[in-house]
């Protein structure tokens, strides 16, 4: 195995087929940790938990677990996920594995995925700490395994390590547009004057497409600070559309503006910061946002699952 410099951020993937080579690629990266005396955090599927936790026996309780399809399904919460546990342990060695993408994300929250594994090298450049993410051959397609060499400095397969090629330390994640609606979209264009009419349209979507009153609150909350941040930053008006896809609401707001910062909506606001709310708000809200923007001005969407059979 290619060793790396051990005061860097080093982000590794695992691409393995079955149970026995999961565990033969994971379980020597936690047995080293917990030799070390390294806190380390495993944030996968309840099934591959269940494994780790069985290989380790009475070790499982040195170990922090997480459930990563419940805390994962919106990538964007992950940084912070992973910068509390670091700095948690500030000053000392630990170590994460994840599991960031799985067959039921469907591709939007794929694309996603992707776009988070890259900003990690983003969040964590010059942090010395390790991180190897797991990705299961057997359910994910091929052009989502090749682009896991785009966003690690190494790749492990079948018992070898190499160092990816293709490795890009950090691209434009905000970069590219979002697809067509599949649906024909309800549009809104609006200024200062009609972000009460922004509130009442989305409100309705929200109750017609079934969701409690709770979700409702949620999402009109989210679209309403992402619609003030339009009239604020946006050139002063911006677009409201939404539209249905399976079971997915979505409500996007385009306007004029351009975001620079990558990981915008992903670290936790401090008391004293002026702004800068309105994206991490969306994330904790909603069960995806995608964010692209650039010289032609910034789009931003946010996905929200009804309740199955809502919609007519």
């Amino acid at each position: 195995m290619e060793q790396m410099d051990q005061q860097v951020f080093q982000h590794r993937a695992l691409i393995y087929e079955g149970s026995d080579e999961y565990l033969a690629g994971t379980m020597p990266f936690v047995r080293e940790a917990l030799a070390a005396g390294d806190p380390i955090l495993v944030a996968v599927g309840e099934a591959q938990g269940e494994l780790i936790a069985a290989e380790l026996g009475p070790d499982a309780d040195r170990v922090l677990f997480l459930d990563m399809d419940r805390v994962g399904g919106n990538p964007a919460r992950c940084i912070p996920l992973w910068r509390d546990f670091v700095e948690d342990h500030e000053g000392r060695p630990v170590r994460g594995l994840g599991e960031p993408a799985w067959a039921g994300c469907g591709e939007a929250a794929l694309e996603e995925c992707h776009r988070h594994e890259c900003l990690l090298n983003h969040a964590f450049h010059g942090c010395a700490w390790e991180l190897l993410c797991a990705y299961d051959a057997e359910s994910l397609g091929a052009a989502e395994l090749e682009r896991v060499a785009d966003s690690h400095q190494l790749i492990s397969r079948q018992g070898r390590t190499e160092r990816s090629a293709r490795f890009e330390a950090d691209p434009d994640c905000l970069a590219g547009d979002l697809p067509a609606p599949q649906s024909h979209p309800e549009v809104l264009a609006f200024g200062l004057t009609e972000l009460g009419e922004v509130r009442r349209r989305v409100s309705d979507a929200a109750e017609s497409s079934g969701l409690d009153p709770r979700g409702v609150a949620d999402l009109v909350t989210a679209a309403s600070e992402l619609a003030a941040n339009s009239v604020v930053h946006g050139g002063g008006r911006g677009t409201l559309r939404l539209w249905r896809e399976g079971d997915d609401l979505l409500a996007e707001v385009e306007d004029r503006g351009l975001i620079d910062e990558p990981l915008v909506g992903r670290l936790r606001p401090v008391i004293s910061q002026v702004g800068g709310r309105g994206l991490w708000l969306a994330n904790q809200l909603c069960d995806l946002v995608q964010i692209r923007s650039g010289a032609g001005g910034t789009k931003v969407r946010l996905h929200v699952r009804a309740r199955e059979g809502a919609f007519v």
